[in-house]
C-alpha cells in the first residue's frame, strides 16, 4: 500500500527528524498553513515583531548551540525586511534554513499582491535559493535546503514554498537525518607545515569559520609549535582564537592602512578561512604583495578570492590545524598557558584617565561584574564598540562577537536575545541609542520568552560614529563643521519608555558605586533589562 503525507505532515516528519527545537519568525497571510503545520510539531514557534529581530535572534541561537536554525518569514516584503540581518548571517557563516512562504501556486500566474521573486531577492544573502513547484518536491526540498546551510561553508539557504502545498497530498514522503563527514584534510598538509617553519616571521590570522569549527585549541598549538602571532580578521564575529594566549596579538584594526601596517611586519602570512575583512579604504591595499600568503579554507569558492595566494589549501579548518600540529610534533593532548590574568590596575590605568569620559569607568564596572568565561559579549556600530571590545579582550573574556559583517545595524540585541536562549545565561549587548532602534522590536521577544537580556546603551543623541567618519574622510573638526541628518535630539527620543514599551526594564547608570547592583538585578529577571549610559558629546 503506497504511503501518503499531506505537506503539513511532512513539515511536521522533517522538524522530528531534525530535532528542531525551535522556529524563528513573523507571521504573513501567506504563513498561515505553515504555522498551521507547526502546531502540530515538535517544535515552538519564537514569534519576532519584525523579521530582522526574527532572524537576528535565530543567528543567536544558532552561534550559541552550533545548530542550523529554522526561519519563518512572510513572501517578498518580509523577506526584504530581513535581508540586511539575513545577510549579516550570510557573511557571518551561520547555517539559517529560512522557510518563506509565497502565494497558493494556482494564484502565482496573476503576479499577485503577494507574490514576488523572492529567490531572486535572497541570492544576495543566501547561499542557496529554491522555490518548491509542487508538494512532490516538497520533502527533497527541504532536505537539500538542511544539508546545503550545515555544509562548509556554513550559511543561510532559502525556500519558498506556495501555501497551498500544505494541505496537498504526495507519497513522495522520505525523511532522513544526513551525518555529514566533512573533517577533510589534505593529503599535502605535511609540505604547508615546511613551508610555514621556513617562516622568518609567520602571522596567522583567523576568520570566522574556525570558531565555528571549534579549532581554536589545535590553533593555539600551532601558534605556539611555530612561534607565530596571532591576529583575529576584522568583524569575524564569533570568538576565533585564544584571547588570553600569549600568541594572540589583537584583532586587527578595520581600516586597510592600517591593517597593511601590520602585515607588513612579516614574511608569511597563514590566513583561516574566508578573507580579511575591511571597512574603509584608507589609501593602501590591506595585504602587501611581498608577504607570503598561504590560505586554509573549507571551500573552493574563497580560496584566493580577495587576495592572490601563493599556497592555496582546500580543508576543513580543525581537521588541517590538527594535521599542522601532527606534523609539527605538537601534541594536542598537552595543557596550553595563558597569560598572566589581566592586571586591574592596569585596566583601569589604560582605559580610565583623567581626561577620559567619566562614563569609561561606569562601561569597565558593568563588563567587570560579568563571567569572562561564559558571557557573550556583543557589540554594534556604535562609537563605543572599539573601546567596548578593547576593554572585554583587555579583561579576558572569551565570547566577544564583533560588529555586523554584513554591515546592517540592528544585529545585535537580536543577536544577544538568541545568543541567551542558546546558552540560558545572559548575554550583553552594547549599543548607541541611534543603532537601538533597528530591533528595538526583540526586547519583546526576550521579554515574553523570560529571557535575562542585558543591553548597554550609550546615549549621546547623534550618530557620532558617522561625524567622526565624516572627519576622517573630509578633514575638519567637530566643532566647526555643519553635519546633515547626524542629530536626533529636537525632538528628544524618550527612549526609556520606548524600551519599556517592548517589556524592558530601564535604569540609569551613572556611577561605578551602583553599577553591582543593578547587573545582578538584570542577570536575575526574567525579561530584558537596558541600562543607559550617558557619553559626552
Amino acid at each position: 500500500m503506497t504511503t501518503t503525507r499531506t505537506g503539513s505532515e511532512l513539515v511536521q516528519d522533517f522538524i522530528a527528524t531534525n530535532d528542531v527545537e525551535y522556529v524563528f519568525g513573523n507571521p504573513g497571510t501567506t504563513e498561515t498553513t505553515f504555522l498551521a503545520a507547526l502546531a502540530g510539531s515538535q517544535a515552538t514557534y519564537v514569534l519576532a515583531l519584525n523579521e530582522p529581530s526574527a532572524v537576528g535572534i535565530a543567528a543567536g541561537y544558532s552561534l550559541a548551540t552550533g545548530k542550523t536554525t529554522m526561519v519563518s518569514l512572510h513572501t517578498y516584503p518580509g523577506l526584504a525586511s530581513g535581508m540586511f540581518n539575513l545577510r549579516n548571517a550570510y557573511l557571518s557563516g551561520i547555517p539559517l534554513m529560512v522557510v518563506n512562504g509565497t502565494e497558493d501556486s494556482r494564484f502565482l500566474v496573476h503576479n499577485p499582491v503577494l507574490g514576488g521573486p523572492t529567490t531572486q531577492l535572497a541570492e544576495t544573502a543566501t547561499k542557496y535559493q529554491y522555490e518548491a513547484r509542487s508538494v512532490d518536491e516538497l520533502a527533497v526540498a527541504m532536505q537539500r535546503c538542511w544539508t546545503q546551510a550545515g555544509l562548509q561553508p556554513t550559511g543561510p539557504v532559502f525556500l519558498s514554498v506556495p501555501m497551498d502545498f500544505m494541505a496537498g497530498s504526495t507519497d513522495r514522503v522520505a525523511i532522513k537525518r544526513t551525518v555529514v563527514h566533512d573533517d577533510v584534510v589534505s593529503t599535502s598538509i605535511a609540505e604547508v607545515a615546511e613551508l610555514l617553519r621556513s617562516s622568518s616571521r609567520l602571522a596567522i590570522v583567523v576568520d570566522y569559520a574556525a570558531g565555528w569549527d571549534g579549532a581554536v585549541p589545535a590553533l593555539t598549538h600551532v601558534a605556539t609549535a611555530l612561534s607565530a602571532d596571532v591576529y583575529a580578521a576584522p568583524f569575524h564575529v564569533q570568538g576565533v582564537c585564544d584571547m588570553l594566549h600569549p600568541t594572540f596579538k589583537g584583532a586587527l584594526p578595520p581600516t586597510t592602512s592600517e591593517v597593511r601596517d601590520i602585515l607588513s611586519r612579516y614574511d608569511t602570512l597563514l590566513l583561516l578561512g574566508e578573507k580579511i575583512d575591511t571597512f574603509t579604504f584608507t589609501g593602501a591595499q590591506a595585504v602587501p604583495p611581498e608577504v607570503r600568503l598561504v590560505q586554509i579554507a573549507p571551500a573552493t569558492s574563497q580560496l584566493g578570492f580577495d587576495w592572490p595566494v601563493d599556497v592555496a589549501v582546500v580543508g576543513d579548518i580543525r581537521a588541517s590545524l590538527e594535521g599542522l600540529a601532527a606534523t609539527l610534533g605538537a601534541d594536542l593532548t598537552s595543557p596550553l598557558v595563558d597569560s598572566p590574568a589581566p592586571d586591574a590596575t592596569a585596566v583601569h590605568e589604560r582605559f580610565c584617565a583623567e581626561d577620559d569620559d567619566p562614563s569609561n569607568a561606569v562601561i569597565l564596572a558593568v563588563l567587570e561584574q560579568l563571567d569572562t568565561t561564559s558571557t557573550h559579549v556583543v557589540t554594534e556600530g556604535s562609537s563605543e564598540d572599539q573601546l567596548v571590545q578593547d576593554m572585554a579582550t583587555s579583561l579576558g573574556f572569551r565570547n566577544v562577537h564583533f560588529s555586523p559583517r554584513g554591515g546592517g545595524l540592528g544585529w545585535a540585541m537580536p543577536l544577544a536575545t538568541g545568543l541567551t536562549l542558546g546558552t540560558g545565561e545572559s548575554a550583553v549587548c552594547f549599543v548607541g541609542d541611534g543603532g537601538s532602534l533597528f530591533s528595538v522590536h526583540s526586547l519583546w521577544t526576550a521579554a515574553a520568552r523570560r529571557l535575562p537580556v542585558i543591553v548597554v546603551c550609550f546615549v549621546n543623541r547623534e550618530y557620532r560614529l558617522l561625524k567622526d567618519l565624516w572627519l576622517g574622510f573630509t578633514g575638519g573638526s567637530l566643532d566647526s563643521t555643519h553635519f546633515v541628518g547626524l542629530d536626533f535630539d529636537d525632538p528628544a527620543l524618550d527612549l526609556e519608555a520606548i524600551m519599556r514599551g517592548f517589556g524592558a526594564v530601564t535604569a540609569r547608570a551613572t556611577a561605578v558605586d551602583d553599577v553591582a547592583e543593578l547587573v545582578s538585578a538584570a542577570r536575575q529577571r526574567p525579561g530584558p533589562t537596558v541600562l543607559f549610559i550617558e557619553r559626552q558629546p
